[in-house]
Parts: C-alpha cells; sequence; structure tokens
C-alpha cells in the first residue's frame, strides 16, 4: 500500500489540474510525470476489477490533490488501517454473500446438480465410457468466465487446446472432469472454496470468486509405456 502512497506524492508533484484534458509529452518531465500516473493508474484498475468496478475515480483524484496541497481528510495511519480491514475483512464478506446468492439462483435451474463438495454442473454431453480419474492428464477447450459473465480465461479465443493434469488444477476443475467421458461437454459452477478462495488469481479474480466453466473434454491422455 506504501507504493501507492509513494506514487501519489511524486504525481501530486506535477499534477496542475484534474481538468487538464490530453496534453502532448514534449519533455523529459511530461513523459516521466505520464509513466507515473500511468503505473498509479494499472495499480487503481486492477483495485477497481476485484471491487467489481465501483471505484470513485473523482476521489481517487481528490486524495491525489489533497494530498498535493497537505489538506489529507484522513492520516497514513488511519488509512492504511481502513484499507486493510475493508480488503481484508469487509470485502471477502461480501463477496461471500453475493457468491451465496448467485450461486442460489443456478441451483435453481432443472438441469444444474450438486456435487457433495457443492459443485454445480450440468453435463451437456455425456462423451463416451472413458472418464478421466483424478491422476489422469486431460485435452480440452473451454472458458471461463466471472459471474458477471466477464470473460478471464478462454482457449476458443486462443485457438487452441490445452492439456491439463486434474490433480493439478483447483479442486472444482478437478472433480468437474471426471463426470464426463471423451467427447463430453459439461458446465461448471465453482464455489471460491473449490477455487481460489480467499487470496484470489491475478488481476481480475478476486477473494471468494465464485467461476464458470465451460469446457469440452476432448481427450483423456494416456502416458506412453
Amino acid at each position: 500500500m506504501k507504493k501507492v502512497i509513494i506514487m501519489m506524492v511524486a504525481l501530486a508533484a506535477v499534477f496542475t489540474s484534474c481538468n487538464s484534458g490530453s496534453k502532448a509529452l514534449k519533455t523529459e518531465l511530461d513523459s516521466v510525470s505520464y509513466g507515473i500516473g500511468y503505473d498509479l493508474g494499472l495499480f487503481i484498475n486492477q483495485r477497481n476489477v476485484v471491487m467489481e468496478g465501483t471505484i470513485d475515480y473523482d476521489q481517487v483524484i481528490n486524495a491525489i490533490l489533497d494530498l498535493r496541497d497537505g489538506k489529507e481528510k484522513m492520516g497514513e495511519e488511519e488509512i492504511y488501517a481502513y484499507l486493510n480491514e475493508y480488503f481484508s475483512v469487509r470485502m471477502p464478506a461480501k463477496k461471500l454473500e453475493a457468491e451465496a446468492e448467485y450461486l442460489a439462483d443456478i441451483e435453481k435451474n432443472k438441469n444444474v446438480e450438486k456435487t457433495e463438495s457443492g459443485l454445480l454442473y450440468e453435463v451437456l454431453a455425456a462423451g463416451n465410457d472413458v472418464k478421466p480419474s483424478i491422476e489422469d492428464v486431460v485435452r480440452v477447450t473451454y472458458e471461463g468466465k466471472l459471474k458477471d459473465g466477464t470473460i478471464f480465461d478462454s482457449s476458443y479465443q486462443r485457438g487452441d487446446t490445452v492439456e491439463f493434469p486434474l490433480n493439478g488444477v483447483i479442486d472444482g476443475w478437478g472433480e468437474g472432469l471426471q463426470l464426463v467421458g471423451e467427447g463430453g461437454k459439461i458446465h461448471l459452477w465453482i464455489p471460491s472454496e473449490l477455487g481460489y478462495g480467499m487470496n484470489g488469481a491475478g488481476q481480475q479474480i478476486g477473494p471468494n470468486e465464485p467461476l464458470f466453466f465451460e469446457v469440452n473434454l476432448i481427450e483423456v491422455v494416456k502416458e506412453e509405456e
């Protein structure tokens, strides 16, 4: 979090107006200043993804200008404590509540089934009798989405197939792919506890985030003897 404060201090030193509009990068200082703003913007945008687009950018700008002018509305220690409590306690609790509502709505669909672990699934095509075990490697095509429909990973878009060891992926994947045979297709709604849990993953998957996958099981890959 201190990285943010350092960047804000540097940005505030060259911040002349929150409504300055687009300006050409004419000097070395222009480029450095723009780079600092860009670096800060990337960090803020990453947080905005985790917060599902709820950051108020006007307040971000206000904080930068207040810091520049020495008129901060919160002290540094107070800010750190508040942000830490929000991101480690409040937001995960809100995410859990939203996850429960989302999965409860999915479970109402007549073709959706539920395992003992809480995994929700719908078999779109059963495939043949060759089903993988947790020790197997599978070759698949797939697409993963957040609960709002945002695609975070897609072999369809890349135009490729992917091989995974089922004991090397998230629990929901490992369990779900055992429910179809080669040539099968399945939808998986994976609770966060069977996914990435409290830690999330990367820039898009936040804490306590349920995941949706469409997976085509092309082949159970056998090791050569």
